[in-house]
Parts: C-alpha cells; structure tokens; sequence
C-alpha cells in the first residue's frame, strides 16, 4: 500500500492542473451535500428548540378541509367551540386566535401584514409570554381592553421608514389603535411583523363575529396530553356533528414539519448529488487519459513482474486519493459556507436556523467521496490492468 500511494501522489503531483480540475468537481458536490444538510437540519432543530420553548402542555385545534388537511380558514372553528372544549377533563385554559391579511398604516406608510385578533382564559401577557413572545418596551393589555395593538419587532424597527414607538397611532382598515407594546424578536418575517389585536376589535375588523382560526388548549399537570386531545376531538366532533376539525400536539406537528423538512432535504441532496456525479465522470475521464498516457509506463511496469492485479490497485488508489482530497476539502468548503450563512441570517434577523454540523455528515461526506472515486477509477484501472506488457511497448 505504501508504494501505490507514492505512485499516486508523484501522479498527482506530476499532472497538478488536470488533477486539481477533477478534485474541483469533488468539493463542489460534497461542499453542496453537507451545507444543505446542515442548513435543512439547522432549521429542523430550531423548530424544535422554538416548539419546546412553548411547552410540553398544549395542543392545536385548527378546521380540516374536505381533503382532510389541516386549513386555517376563519370561522370552520368558532367561540361556541370553546365552551365544548371547556367542558373536556384535564383542560386548564384556552388561547384563541382569528388571523387575517391586512394593510397597516402609519404615518403615510403602508405594510401589509398578519393581523392577529387574541384572547385568552388567563391574563394576556402569561398567555403570550407561554407562547414565548415577551417585551421588548411597552405593557401587555388589561383583560377587556380594546383598542390596542402590539406590534412585532421589524415592524416597529426597520420594516418602515420611520420607527413605531409606543404612544403612537395606527389604522388597519380606517380602525385606529394605540401602540401598547412592542414585542422582542421571534426570528422570522412573518412574526416579527405582525399585529396582535383584541379578539372583539378582529370580529369588527375582519367581519368575522364568532370565527376562530385556531384554539391553543393548554392541559393541566397530572393529565396526559394526548389523551385530553383525543377526548376534545371526539366531543367536538359530537356537538358539531362533523368531522370537519383536528387537533394537533406539538410533537405530531412536529411530526409533521419533519415529513417536509425531510422531503426537502433529499431533493436538495438529490441536486448537489448531481454535482458529486459529475466530479465522478471527472475522475474517470482523467483516468482513462492516464491509462492512454501511461501505456509505456504500465507496459515497463508488466515487464519488470508488477502483477494485473499491482497495475489495478495503483489507479484505483489513485482515484480514491483523488477522491479523498475532494471530499475532505469539500466537507470543510461546505462547514464554513453552514456556519456563514447561520451568521448572515442571525444579523438579519432570522434565528430560526440553529447550524451545527454533525460529525456523521462530515464522516459521510469524506467517505462517499473517497468510494465515488476508487468506484470512478475501477473501469480504467480494470482496462489498464489487462494491457500486456507488448501491446503497452509497442507505441
């Protein structure tokens, strides 16, 4: 072994620029294959991390269409449902939410945003602070209070030209509210853009005057919470007479999420495997012209008792090398491009992209390189290794 890797190094080494070009295809199939894997599983695990955050203790009411998917449709679910729900053993308080897409103004400025009608069985701010929003400056609202709007954090900071504080007015649909409070960054657009507003002032808002788009149920301690789902589910379905409903744990939407993340991921590898193939063809079409190269070599070799079998094992050590060198550089290329884009994204303001590379990945990655390449150059180190030694002398 040790004189099949000296071969292939003075190789290499004698053919740098043609050699370097195939490795080049290497460490751009596995630099691609381990930063989308450790950008998909980033994001996985801030899922994760943001959904333990709110709690082991609460599951999701949403409608369900026809099709059985989960919809956020207003008014599939309504507040007659909370009575219903109420009534389940083991159910401690309810949060309810109606959602709608509206344009707010301030000061001239127009954004379009989620706005949020909310209202809760406990006070607002333990509520909210459960669902792990909490304050940046300002208050929560008092139960009954009406008028108010509490803002994400880009909203009130960067979204505008101009920053919101508190005090200040603003009008969603020629509504006009005060600015109570500003809330600390989520992590994404979407929620740090949105509005949260009192359940009575959406019903107006949204001319919806009993429609829910989802209930937060949270389960007292000492119940087990999927068997308080299971039981609100059947006694909804019985005083709605419907199945039109589902509940959802945290860890089934996790489930979830998990099925998508997952799809997503083997597409994404299935492209940058792409690349890997290419860099495969590389190797190969860079040892088939060191064969045609080195016929004399390979004929003296045959000549002076170097077995079929020492003239195979020398160009497939060589791929393998070749392959090797690529997936270590590309396993490190792909590392750092991970952590830099989990930077970029946390100075922007994106935190739900938590980016640590496993060491299964880069083990994988070095690996599937090294036997893309030893597989790369068996063919023409099979064709190289059938030569005889007059057929290689004759040129």
């Amino acid at each position: 072994m040790k004189h099949y890797l000296n071969f292939a190094v003075k190789s290499i080494m004698h053919r740098k620029v043609r050699s370097w070009l195939t490795i080049v295809g290497i460490i751009i199939g596995i630099a691609a294959i381990v930063s989308l894997i450790s950008m998909s599983q980033g994001l996985e695990n801030a899922i994760k991390e943001q959904f333990e955050s709110m709690g082991s203790n609460k599951f999701y009411v949403f409608p369900k269409t026809g099709a059985g998917f989960v919809s956020m449709e207003s008014g599939k679910i309504t507040e007659d449902d909370l009575g219903t729900i109420d009534s389940v053993s083991g159910v401690d308080y309810m949060n309810s939410f109606l959602y709608s897409t509206k344009s707010v103004q301030v000061r001239n400025e127009d954004k379009s945003t989620t706005v949020l009608g909310f209202d809760s069985d406990k006070d607002y701010g333990d509520a909210l602070e459960s669902d792990s929003l909490t304050l940046e400056k300002g208050r929560w609202p008092q139960n009954n209070e009406n008028s108010f709007v509490i803002i994400g954090n880009s909203l009130a900071h960067t979204t505008l030209k101009k920053e919101i504080y508190i005090g200040n007015k603003i009008e969603i649909d020629s509504m006009t509210f005060d600015v109570i409070g500003i809330l600390n960054k989520v992590g994404n657009e979407q929620d740090d853009n949105s509005v949260y507003i009192a359940m009575d002032d959406a019903h107006v808002l949204f001319d919806n005057p009993k429609g829910l788009s989802m209930i937060e149920v949270v389960v007292m301690d000492g119940f087990n919470l999927n068997d308080v789902a299971e039981d609100t589910l059947n006694k909804l379905e019985r005083a709605r007479d419907a199945e039109d409903v589902e509940t959802y744990t945290p860890d089934q939407i996790l489930q979830q999420l998990g099925i998508i993340l997952n799809v997503v991921q083997v597409v994404l590898v299935g492209i940058a495997a792409i690349s890997l193939f290419v860099g495969g063809i590389g190797i190969m079409n860079s040892m088939f012209t060191n064969v045609l190269e080195r016929k004399k070599e390979i004929g003296i070799l045959k000549a002076i008792g170097a077995s079929p079998k020492d003239i195979k094992y020398m160009f497939i050590v060589e791929a393998g090398l070749m392959g090797l060198v690529g997936g270590i550089m590309g396993v490190t290329i792909g590392s750092l491009i991970s952590y830099a884009i989990g930077a970029i994204a946390a100075q922007s303001g994106f935190l739900l992209l938590s980016i640590h590379v496993d060491y299964w990945v880069v083990l994988l990655g070095i690996l599937f390189a090294f036997v893309v390449g030893m597989l790369s150059g068996y063919v023409p180190a099979n064709q190289a290794s059938k030569l005889t030694p007059v057929e290689a002398l004759k040129d």
